[in-house]
């Protein structure tokens, strides 16, 4: 309840939900605002398939997770995703500014490695972010002039596509004619154990496009070990 009248202090809603396809995934945005940001927003967690985006505009703000303190400022971006337990609060001085596009997954069934990227980032955050174009999307959304639905459609996907090439590391450019998503991550996981030095958690992590935890999930899911006893049975082969 107070995260609905706080979105409502910030920008009062249509209440139209629009669908959209992108690399295979048809997503519904469901909500869409911006402003000043008047009061605190208590801790809260977006359902199943359910991904805030959130583009700073200006001033200052904190953002808090389970195991994350961040300082926001102008040109930040973060984006929240299932069960991820944030709260966030406002510089009473300067007090921080976003646009926000909360989306749902309505089907990935047709999900490429594109979008699976986007999916399962259920937490991300980037500094120095272009906001042009989430400013656009919401003054499309309000002004509403003829056929704005498909221009703010357009407006998300390539917002969407932008986002996943911040996500995408550099190493995926160069496995080539790996269609699937993981295995261009088993490439980039057996290259980086073999060859880079002083080969830790993070940097696997940022090598392969997931966080930390998810990383971890995958090594066990796959090797059947973590990241510290694959560590080892490295060593102990060199």
């Amino acid at each position: 309840r107070q995260r609905q009248m706080c979105i409502r202090d910030r920008y009062k809603r249509g209440g139209i939900m629009i669908k959209f396809e992108w690399n295979g995934v048809v997503f519904l945005m469901t909500d869409l605002g911006g402003g000043k940001l008047g009061r605190s927003i208590p801790p809260h967690a977006h359902a199943k398939g359910c991904y805030e985006l959130h583009f700073v505009t200006g001033g200052k703000g904190i953002l808090i997770t389970d195991d994350k303190e961040i300082h926001l400022k102008k040109d930040d971006f973060f984006i929240t995703g299932p069960n991820i337990a944030h709260s966030q609060d406002f510089d009473k001085s300067n007090p921080i500014e976003d646009v926000f596009i909360l989306i749902q997954v309505k089907d990935g069934s047709q999900k490429n490695y594109v979008s699976s990227v986007f999916l399962e980032h259920y937490f991300c955050y980037f500094e120095k972010t272009d906001n042009t174009l989430a400013k656009k999307l919401l003054k499309e959304y309000k002004e509403k002039k003829p056929d704005y639905e498909y221009a703010v459609a357009g407006y998300l996907t390539v917002i969407l596509t932008q986002i996943v090439r911040k996500m995408l590391p550099k190493d995926f450019k160069n496995i080539i004619g790996k269609d699937n998503l993981n295995d261009k991550r088993f490439a980039i996981i057996e290259q980086a154990f073999l060859y880079e030095k002083d080969l830790t958690l993070t940097k696997l992590s940022t090598m392969i496009g997931l966080c930390e935890r998810q990383t971890q999930r995958l090594l066990k899911k796959y090797y059947k070990k973590s990241f510290r006893e694959l560590k080892k049975l490295d060593k102990e082969k060199t």
